[in-house]
């Protein structure tokens, strides 16, 4: 990874995007990892087509975690909840200027993401 990417998830981490709760949100949804014990409050809004139109979130963890948060609130703009759904690693990875991650570190990163799916699903919007 390059200097330039590490300084963004050094960014991301200090001065997180979209951190807070979103009042009137259509999805709010906690997650934690027990393995690491990182924790999100994830909140999000969908347009009137069904388009994710904004996502907050609140937490504390690693700075994979939180950076990936960050990264993640302004990555899904615009998107579908089908198009969530199918994030995977590699998408979080590349999300993160390509970072490769190690075995320990996937769940920290994949935090946010499933948070976000698992509201969707609990929200009735997949």
């Amino acid at each position: 990874m390059s200097d330039l990417y590490r300084e963004q998830l050094l960014e991301h981490y200090h001065e997180p995007q979209n951190y807070g709760v979103l009042p009137e949100a259509d999805v709010d949804v906690q997650l934690d990892n027990p393995t690491c014990g990182d924790t999100i409050h994830l909140t999000a809004r969908l347009d009137p087509e069904g388009r994710i139109a904004k996502v907050m979130f609140e937490g504390h963890g690693c700075v994979i975690s939180m950076a990936a948060a960050s990264m993640l609130t302004e990555d899904v703009v615009g998107k579908t909840p089908q198009e969530v759904a199918a994030l995977e690693l590699h998408d979080v990875e590349e999300m993160m200027g390509g970072l490769r991650l190690s075995m320990g570190r996937v769940k920290c990163a994949l935090l946010a993401v499933n948070a976000l799916k698992k509201g969707l699903r609990e929200s009735g919007r997949l």
